[in-house]
C-alpha cells in the first residue's frame, strides 16, 4: 500500500470514530435547535459538515458507512433474515410517537442521493416535506445478501422491513409460481414490501435474491411513523389510489386472474359438466328475475282464486268459460303476437352484440400477431457474430424494442380499458416506476409530453425509431425488403389497435338497446297474466323458465356489447380478460429473441 493511501485510510478511521462518539451528543439537542438533515450533509458549511462523509470515490471500496441507530445492536442473523427488534413491533405494543425517535444510519452522498430519489418515484413519499423525507432517508439501513437468500416469505405476518434495491436481482414468487419478466424480476431503484405495511396484511409473495445484492431497508415502526406524519385524508387518498394501481399491474403480471389464467372462461362439450355450471352463466344473471316473475303468477292464481267462482281443479287447466278466464284469454291472444316479434328482435339483437364481441377479440389478438411479426423480424435480422451469438449492440437493440413493446401493450389497453386506465396517470406510472415496469428517462418523457399524444402512441414511436436506428448502426442488417416489411407491420399495428375506439364507439345505437330492452320486459311481464289463462298454476313454471331464457338473452347480448368490462356491470361472464392478452404479449417480446439465441449451425 503506498503510504498516501495508509495515510488517507488511517484519516478515514479518525473521522469515523469522532462520527461515532459525536453523534449521541448531537443527537440530544432538541429537534428545534439542530436539525438532523441531509441538507446540512451536501452543504460545505452544514451543522455535521465534510467529518461526516466519505468521499464519493471511497464508496465502492470501502463499503457501507457506519450505521448509528438508537435501536439497540442486532445480531447478525437478526440482520439479514429481518427479524423484529422492539422499534419495529406490533403498534399496539409501542410507545407514543412523540417519544419515539427514528434511527439514524449515515450515508455517503451518492447513497443519499439514490435511496430519495427512489423514494420520490414513490407518490406516497412525494408529499412529505423535504426535511421529513431527509430523515426516512437517514433511517434507512444498508444490508448485503448473497444469492438464494429468502427477503420476503408469502402468508408471513412478520412484516418487518420496507426495502429499496441499490445492486442485484431479486425474484418474486406467488404460491411457488415465479411471475412472469418484467414483473417476475426486481432491479436497481425498485421498492418493495410497503404494502404488508400500509394495509397491515401478510406478505403477498415471497422474493429471493438472484444475485448478490445490496438493499437499504427502514423498519416498520420508522416507516409508519414518518407516514403518519401526512394529511390524514390525504394518505387515505393515496392508499386507495395506490391500492387500485397495484390491482391494475397485479391483473397484468399475473397475480390476480380471472379464469384462472384463460383469456375467457373456458368450457367442456360434456352436457352434464354444462349443467353443473353456475359461474360465469347468465343463470346466474337472470334467476332473480325469473323467481319474481314467478311469484306475480302464484299471485295471480290466488287472487282468482279467492275472487272468482272457480269451477276447475287446481292442477287443471282453467275453464276457459269463465268470465275472468275468458278476458285474460284475449289478452293472451295479443301476448302470442307480441312473442314473435321479441323472439325475432332479440336474437337478432344477440347475433349483432356477439358480432362485435368477436370483432373486439380479432383486433387484440391481431395486435399480438403484429407484435410478434415485429420481434420475429428483428430477431432473425439481428447482427452476429462469429459464433452465431447475438453481438451486443444487437442484443441491447432487441432488448430495446422489447421493453417498448411491453409498455405500448400495457398503455394501448389503459386506454381503452377502464379497469387499467388508472396507469396513465401520473400516479400510475410513478407506481410503475417504483415497481422497476419504467425507467427513470422512460418515465420523464412520459410526463413530459401532452396526454393528447397518448402514452401508447409515443411507445410505438420509440419501437419504431429504434429499430430503424438500429438497421443504422449495424445491429440489425439493414435490409430494404426487411425494413419495408417491418414497417408495414408496425403500420397495421397503428391501425389495428386505433380502429378499437371506433369500435367501441359505434357497439350499439343508444334507440336500438331502449327498444330492445322495452319490448323484452313489456313481454316478459306480461307473461303471468297470458300464461295462468292457458295453463293455471302450470304457468308459475312455464313462466319462471320463459323469462329466464328472454332476460338471459338479453343480458348475454348485453355482456357482449362490454368486451373489455367498462360498464362493470357483469363481472362473472364472458367478458376477456385483458391481463392475460397483456402477458402474452409481455412474453411475445422475447420469445423470438431468446429462440434465436443459439444456432445449431
Amino acid at each position: 500500500m503506498r503510504p498516501s493511501q495508509h495515510k488517507k485510510i488511517c484519516h478515514q478511521k479518525r473521522r469515523r470514530r469522532m462520527v461515532t462518539a459525536l453523534l449521541p451528543i448531537i443527537l440530544l439537542v432538541p429537534p428545534d435547535a439542530v436539525s438532523v438533515s441531509a441538507y446540512s450533509f451536501h452543504r460545505p458549511g452544514g451543522i455535521l459538515g465534510r467529518a461526516l462523509l466519505l468521499p464519493h470515490h471511497h464508496h465502492r471500496r470501502h463499503g457501507p458507512t457506519a450505521a448509528v441507530s438508537r435501536r439497540p445492536p442486532q445480531h447478525s442473523a437478526q440482520r439479514f433474515l429481518g427479524s423484529s427488534t422492539s422499534s419495529s413491533g406490533d403498534d399496539g405494543g409501542e410507545r407514543a410517537e412523540e417519544d419515539f425517535l427514528p434511527p439514524v444510519h449515515f450515508k455517503e452522498p451518492d447513497e443519499f442521493s439514490f435511496v430519495k430519489s427512489t423514494l420520490l418515484t414513490n407518490f406516497m413519499f412525494q408529499s412529505l416535506p423535504e426535511t421529513t423525507l431527509d430523515k426516512l432517508v437517514l433511517a434507512f439501513d444498508r444490508v448485503e445478501l448473497s444469492p438464494s437468500s429468502t427477503i420476503i416469505e408469502q402468508g408471513s405476518e412478520n412484516i418487518d422491513y420496507f426495502y429499496v434495491i441499490s445492486s442485484g436481482d431479486v425474484a418474486v414468487t406467488i404460491d411457488g409460481k415465479p411471475l412472469p419478466d418484467p414483473y417476475g424480476t426486481l432491479s436497481e431503484g425498485t421498492v418493495f414490501g410497503e404494502l404488508a405495511m400500509l394495509y397491515k396484511t401478510p406478505r403477498a409473495a415471497t422474493v429471493t435474491t438472484k444475485s448478490d445484492c445490496t438493499l437499504y431497508r427502514v423498519d416498520r415502526r420508522t416507516f409508519r411513523h414518518f407516514l403518519d406524519s401526512q394529511d390524514p385524508t390525504e394518505k387515505e387518498d393515496a392508499k386507495t389510489e395506490l391500492r387500485h394501481i397495484d390491482a391494475a399491474i397485479d391483473k397484468i403480471a399475473g397475480v390476480k386472474t380471472r379464469y384462472s389464467g384463460s383469456i375467457i372462461r373456458p368450457y367442456r362439450p360434456n352436457r352434464w359438466w354444462l349443467w353443473r355450471r353456475w359461474t360465469g352463466t347468465t343463470l346466474q344473471h337472470a334467476y332473480r328475475i325469473s323467481l319474481f316473475n314467478m311469484a306475480v303468477t302464484a299471485a295471480i292464481g290466488l287472487a282468482i282464486g279467492r275472487r272468482a267462482d272457480c269451477t276447475w281443479a287446481v292442477a287443471m287447466a282453467p275453464d276457459q268459460s269463465h268470465p275472468v278466464i275468458s278476458r285474460l284469454l284475449a289478452f293472451s291472444k295479443n301476448w302470442h303476437y307480441m312473442q314473435g316479434l321479441t323472439t325475432f328482435i332479440l336474437t337478432f339483437f344477440l347475433s349483432q352484440s356477439y358480432a362485435l364481441w368477436r370483432e373486439m377479440y380479432s383486433a387484440a389478438r391481431k395486435i399480438q400477431g403484429r407484435l410478434n411479426d415485429v420481434g420475429f423480424l428483428l430477431a432473425t435480422s439481428a447482427e452476429r457474430d462469429g459464433n452465431g451469438k447475438y453481438t451486443q449492440e444487437a442484443s441491447e437493440c432487441l432488448d430495446d424494442v422489447a421493453a417498448f413493446t411491453r409498455l405500448f401493450h400495457a398503455f394501448c389497453y389503459a386506454k381503452y380499458a377502464s379497469q387499467y386506465s388508472i396507469l396513465l396517470s401520473p400516479r400510475g406510472m410513478s407506481r410503475m416506476l417504483s415497481r422497476g415496469l419504467l425507467s427513470q428517462s422512460e418515465f420523464n418523457v412520459l410526463q413530459s409530453i401532452d396526454p393528447r399524444v397518448g402514452a401508447q402512441n409515443v411507445c410505438l414511436e420509440w419501437m419504431t425509431i429504434r429499430a430503424i436506428k438500429g438497421m443504422e448502426e449495424g445491429a440489425i442488417r439493414e435490409d430494404e425488403a426487411v425494413k419495408h416489411v417491418l414497417l408495414a407491420k408496425l403500420s397495421d399495428l397503428r391501425g389495428t389497435y386505433a380502429g378499437i375506439s371506433d369500435i367501441l364507439d359505434g357497439r350499439m345505437p343508444l334507440a336500438y338497446a331502449h327498444i330492445v330492452q322495452i319490448l323484452t320486459d313489456v313481454f316478459v311481464a306480461t307473461a303471468p297474466a297470458a300464461l295462468y289463462a292457458e295453463m293455471g298454476v302450470w304457468a308459475i313454471f312455464s313462466c319462471g323458465i320463459l323469462t329466464l331464457f328472454y332476460s338471459g338473452l338479453l343480458d348475454l347480448a348485453k355482456i357482449f356489447l362490454d368486451p373489455l368490462d367498462n360498464d362493470d356491470w357483469f363481472q362473472e361472464s364472458v367478458n376477456m380478460d385483458i391481463g392475460v392478452l397483456i402477458r402474452e404479449g409481455n412474453a411475445g417480446s422475447t420469445r423470438w429473441k431468446n429462440g434465436a439465441e443459439v444456432l445449431p449451425f
